[in-house]
This record gives structure tokens, C-alpha cells and sequence, in this order.
């Protein structure tokens, strides 16, 4: 089918294609009813405005780029709801790019924003000291296209970026003092992919504050670089079937937990009684597992919405300074923690 034009509608309506142009841009020296008939034409004859060509006019897209290090979490499907709430209201569009944690897709997938000219581009980078990806990312502040990082950063980059994180260090000490009121002395956590922002942090928190709060933890007892988080069902297995192991272990995202639950299942390990577990992110699931699991609840959402007003911000002039906006988890208190008996 034939694309209708403005000529198209100004032949219908028998007025010149400008007249048409100025009705449909709601601009003035065209009358209401002139306006209104031009618009009902242009609505029956299936007319779309192109916005490629507007957006040379007023140079905006009113388009953003979104950098997902993983779409199926639910982490982030609910940060996308917070950002669809703000933009769709602002007549903001937004393209995702879905990264798999991988570096090399996730630059080319900023030089792919960059050569369809978003005007913005909100960012979880997949590695935090990757020195390609820094590059990239400097290369989008020198074009002078506003950038917020949410939930992870770019190391040195952060007095300079706007951006939207979880408090991973007040998490996990909330986590460990929980913990130890359960009567727990002797913990351990499982941790996503090496050189991740959030799983450096929080293994930087558990050791700090499992040394505080007069907890017990061991080398062993901190598995790293589990990732593909699906992939690392042996490493699981082996740890829990250690003759010396935690009462109870921190998982560091909701995907590790899936694998975890599956392993425990395979050797018939009971939660709480054998092993009391907490996970990072909660998904509904968490609500319906047997026993139900003790969650930290990230505001992931909230995150989004947070992000995007940001963004919305930068795009239409805020000169200010770059802000840090730090949120605060929540400890979804369930079943999956046992009360250990405190010996006096």
C-alpha cells in the first residue's frame, strides 16, 4: 500500500500541502474548522506522520536507547515498566538493547543508538572495569548525548554520570544481622559473574560485615563467577554436598536462587531445616516456592521511573550537577530462614 502524504491529503482536501502541514502541527493561520476536517481526512485516509523528517525540524527523536544486561530477569522487566510509565506519558519512545552480559554486544549496541541519534541513553553496564566499554561510554558524554547508569557504573565515571542504584552495602549487612538474630554464626553467599559492579559490591559487603558482625565465613564458602548462572548446577552440587558448609548462604541474584532450588531438590536437601537461604531480588515466585524464600526486595520500578524522569530532565536542558540517587532494599521476612538455637 501506497504511504499517504501530505500532498495526498491536500489534493483530497483541495488546499496546499503547507496548509495541510501547519493543521496536523496544530500551528496557527489555519481555522478550527478547516483544522478539524483536515484531521479527520488525514485519520480516514490512514495517514502517519514521519518522524524521521520531524525530527530534523525540531532535532529530537524523542527516542532513548536502554542498555539491559539481561531481559528475561525480572529485575529488570520491572525497571522497564518504570521507565514505559514515564516516557509513554511524555511521548517518549525507547529501543532496548539487550546485552547477555556481553561487552562487545553491548558496544555495539550504544554505536547503534548513537547512529540513529537517541536522545538519550540509560545504561546497566555488563562490566564495570572493561576499558572498551569505558571508552564507549566517554565517547556518548563527548557527543553530549545525556547518559544515566543504573544499578551498575563505570568505574571512574562516576562523578560525572547521573546515577540510579540500590544500596548493595546496607542490603547485605541487613541480610547478615537478620541472620545472626536467627541464631546463624556460620554463613556463606553465592555470587553472578566476575567483574559485575552489583556482585563485587555485595561480596565486598559480606566480607566486611560477616568480619563486624562476629560471623564465620570461609574462602570456600564464597563461590564467585557463577555464570551463566544456569550453567554452574555443578559447582552448587559440589559446594552442598561439602561435609563442612554453612547453616545458611545469601544468593546474589534471583537467577542463581533457580539453580540453587533445583540442585537442592537433586539431593534432597531441605530448606530451612539442612540450609536457610536469603536471595537478592523478589519475584512472585519467591511467594510460592516450599517453604516460601526470604527475599531482599530491590525497587526496581521505582528505579526505572527514577531513571527516566532523570533522563527527561538532561534532554530538555537541567544543567545541574550529576546526582547519585541511592534506594533502599527491603527484607521480605518468609520462611526460608531457620531459628537456630543461640547457645549461651
Amino acid at each position: 500500500m501506497k504511504k499517504v502524504t501530505l500532498k495526498d491529503i491536500a489534493k483530497m482536501v483541495g488546499v496546499s500541502p503547507s496548509t495541510v502541514s501547519r493543521a496536523l502541527a496544530n500551528l496557527p493561520g489555519v481555522s478550527e474548522d478547516l483544522r478539524l476536517k483536515i484531521k479527520e481526512i488525514a485519520k480516514e485516509m490512514g495517514y502517519i506522520p514521519d518522524m524521521a523528517a520531524k525530527s530534523l525540524k525540531t532535532r529530537q527523536m524523542k527516542t532513548v536507547g536502554i542498555i539491559v544486561p539481561d531481559i528475561t530477569n525480572p529485575f529488570f522487566t520491572a525497571f522497564l515498566k518504570g521507565i514505559d510509565s514515564v516516557f509513554f506519558s511524555r511521548g517518549y519512545k525507547f529501543i532496548i538493547g539487550n546485552t547477555d552480559e556481553t561487552p562487545e554486544r553491548e558496544k555495539v549496541y550504544i554505536e547503534w543508538f548513537l547512529s540513529h541519534g537517541v536522545d538519550g541513553i540509560i545504561a546497566a553496564p555488563s562490566e564495570y572495569k572493561n576499558k572498551e566499554l569505558k571508552k564507549t561510554y566517554k565517547n556518548v558524554v563527548k557527543l553530549d548525548i545525556p547518559l544515566i547508569f543504573f544499578d551498575r557504573v563505570i568505574a571512574s565515571m562516576e562523578n560525572n554520570i547521573d546515577i540510579v542504584k540500590i544500596d548493595n552495602e546496607s542490603a547485605v549487612k541487613e541480610s547478615l544481622e537478620y541472620l545472626k538474630d536467627m541464631g546463624h554464626k556460620e554463613v556463606g553467599i553465592l555470587l553472578g559473574k566476575k567483574g559485575m559492579f552489583t556482585m563485587d559490591k555485595r561480596e565486598a559487603a559480606f566480607i566486611e560485615n560477616v568480619e563486624k558482625l562476629g560471623l564465620k565465613t570461609k574462602d570456600e564458602w564464597i563461590l564467585k563467577d557463577l555464570f551463566p548462572e544456569w550453567e554452574s548446577y555443578e559447582n552448587i552440587k559440589n559446594f552442598l554436598r561439602k561435609r563442612k558448609k554453612p547453616t545458611a548462604i545469601i544468593l546474589a541474584n534471583q537467577s542463581l536462587t533457580i539453580t540453587f532450588l533445583k540442585v537442592v531438590n537433586d539431593l534432597k536437601i531441605k530448606i530451612p531445616d539442612d540450609v536457610s537461604i536469603i536471595t537478592f531480588d523478589d519475584s512472585i515466585e519467591n511467594e510460592f516456592y516450599c517453604p516460601p524464600i526470604t527475599a531482599i526486595r530491590q525497587p526496581a520500578e521505582d528505579m526505572g521511573k527514577i531513571s527516566a524522569t532523570v533522563l527527561l530532565g538532561r534532554i530538555e536542558g537541567d544543567v545541574s550537577k550529576p546526582s547519585k540517587i541511592l534506594l533502599k532494599t527491603e527484607l521480605k521476612i518468609r520462611k526460608s530462614v531457620k531459628r537456630l538455637e543461640v547457645r549461651r
